[in-house]
């Protein structure tokens, strides 16, 4: 018998029912298979519910939804258009429509979509405000006015909408009308002199400086010290060029005992921006930091400020550190600071100096990982395997979903490096696939992985993919060489291991030659030597063993004698 699909079984089975209680059969269905997410069935029935009534605006709107979901964004809005043209006064489909237009950035569109739901719904100023927003756009300042003026109508006096009236009205060159605006923001709260001060510095800008310099004079003598007045004086000097009295203002209150934190910070930004275009003001600032930074310090953020000057003028990394260290003086857990000195000490190698960071930041931030990571690599270089092991153990149980897969990665790299040296194999490889789960393409957990996996003689096939992956990556690392090619001489294909072993230590250079290249430690000759001796080539093998044992670093095996000894590769 043939399979009957869902929607035939549907048409057959209410054939004999009323157009209404056909379509809202159909209807009730085909919501049902929407709530279901069966959106191919939904949209089958709701197409059934046009055909029935093509005319249903509930149809056309849920079926522009589907579209929509689809991404298919014009053919969706065709139909919420008809839904909405069907059913006018539907808040839904004025609000779907608006939305719609307004992600378009289609201002004309959504304009008169806007304007129906304001007459609906007069009590919305939020649609009022966008719909402002779009007169604005278009240029139609006029229209916006008026729709800010229904806005006061129904919430009352409101600053920022008198702000955006003093703006279209000066927009417009109606500067009396603009003033107006901002005499009466002014007048309603009197008493707020910042408020005084914009209006201020608003005449200021249009150019009425006789009024400005009155507005000031008032706030003065009510408020001297007022932060926004003292701002509003210092643009004033600077613009009218009476660049002594700016000067000399501005380095009393930068370095008057009582100014505010935010005042001294804007004033120092003014400073650099100067040293910016002008370097002759660079050891005025400079005073000024001393002269600050010489006071007990309650706030950090002027030591921040020098260090980002410092970093500016090209001053050395070691002056830029000690005055990260005096921030961490006043603030211990600036991690601005905390992150500079991390980076300047693991770029040293200094393993002290990243201890002593690190330990500083998990102690303000245990839930950064990477501290533990950097405190975990500090101790396993001092050998303090166990302590190292508990600092990556709580990093990881730290971390929460943000951390970078990476950093991750990394740390379970770390902790399979720190366990192989504890001999617990079995932990060290589980902690390399843990890696490699968070980032496949980690290529010294890849490395170190895959020389373990050597070493033992285990899953050969995979310790040489995973360590041709590293090669490919780093083409010229010698490190990353010698793995692949070790691995290659331990499935015994030695010519294709001298291939690679050759780009690490070539037998065509001297003997001075090698012995004198840093980076050719005593296991790597060692190795060279191994692959010559199983090739045939005992003289040259001999020769490589002999420079491994000169090499005297600590990294040959203990048969690298015997081998010299006996002339003989042995395993």
């Amino acid at each position: 018998m043939k399979h009957i699909s869902f929607i035939l079984a549907l048409l057959l089975g209410v054939s004999g029912l009323s157009a209404q209680t056909n379509f809202d059969y159909f209807y009730l269905e085909a919501e049902k298979c929407r709530l279901a997410e069966d959106y191919s069935s939904a949209m089958d029935l709701y197409r059934h519910c046009l055909d029935i009534n093509p005319e249903a605006p509930e149809a056309l709107y849920n079926i522009g939804l589907l579209y929509l979901y689809l991404r298919a964004d014009s053919i969706g809005t065709a139909y919420v258009r008809k839904a909405q043209e069907r059913d006018a006064n539907n808040p839904y489909y004025l609000e779907t429509l608006a939305a719609l237009y307004l992600n378009r950035r289609d201002a004309e569109s959504a304009i008169p979509v806007l304007e129906k739901m304001a007459t609906l719904q007069p009590r919305r100023s939020d649609i009022l405000s966008q719909l402002a927003q779009l007169y604005s756009t278009v240029g139609d300042t006029d229209k916006a006015i008026g729709v800010l003026d229904r806005i006061e109508l129904l919430e009352g006096f409101s600053p920022p909408v008198t702000v955006e009236k003093f703006r279209l009205y000066k927009e417009k060159g109606q500067l009396d009308s603009a003033f107006v605006q901002l005499e009466t923001l002014s007048n309603d709260a009197p008493h707020d002199m910042n408020l005084r001060v914009v209006v201020g510095s608003q005449y200021m800008q249009a150019g009425d400086t006789v009024r400005a310099l009155q507005i000031y004079d008032e706030v003065r003598q009510k408020e001297p010290t007022n932060t926004n007045l003292q701002l509003a004086t210092l643009d004033y000097l600077r613009d009218s060029r009476q660049e002594d009295q700016y000067g000399a203002m501005r380095d009393s209150l930068l370095l008057l005992a009582d100014s505010p934190t935010q005042l001294r910070l804007l004033l120092l930004q003014s400073y650099l921006a100067d040293v910016h275009n002008d370097s002759t003001y660079a050891p005025r600032l400079e005073v000024a930091f001393d002269t600050l930074i010489a006071r007990p310090q309650q706030d950090a953020q002027v030591l921040i400020m020098k260090a980002a000057y410092q970093v500016y003028r090209k001053q050395p990394r070691e002056t830029v550190c000690e005055t990260m260290r005096k921030v961490l003086e006043v603030d211990p857990g600036n991690e601005t600071a905390l992150r500079e000195l991390l980076q300047y000490y693991a770029e040293k190698n200094d393993d002290k100096g990243v201890e002593d960071i690190s330990r500083r930041g998990l102690n303000y931030h245990p839930e950064e990982i990477a501290y533990a990571y950097y405190l975990g690599m500090a101790l396993a270089e001092q050998k303090k395997l166990t302590d190292a092991t508990d600092v990556l153990l709580q990093g990881l149980r730290a971390r929460t979903e943000f951390v970078a897969p990476q950093l991750v990665s990394n740390v379970f790299g770390v902790l399979g490096d720190i366990y192989y040296q504890q001999q617990k194999e079995t932990e060290a490889f589980a902690a390399y696939d843990s890696s490699l789960v968070y980032m496949e393409d980690n290529i010294m957990c890849l490395n170190n992985y895959a020389y373990y996996l050597s070493l033992k003689e285990e899953q050969l096939d995979r310790a040489e993919e995973m360590s041709y992956r590293t090669i490919r990556k780093e083409p010229d690392n010698i490190t990353y060489l010698d793995t692949y090619a070790w691995i290659l001489f331990k499935k015994e294909d030695y010519t294709h291991a001298r291939s690679y072993m050759d780009k690490v230590v070539n037998p065509q250079k001297t003997d001075e030659e090698l012995l004198s290249d840093e980076q050719l430690m005593g296991n790597l000759l060692e190795h060279a030597g191994d692959i010559y001796a199983c090739l045939g080539e005992s003289e040259t093998a001999l020769r490589l063993w002999k420079l491994a044992k000169q090499k005297d670093d600590g990294t040959c095996t203990p048969l690298l004698k015997k081998k010299i000894k006996r002339k003989k590769y042995i395993k």
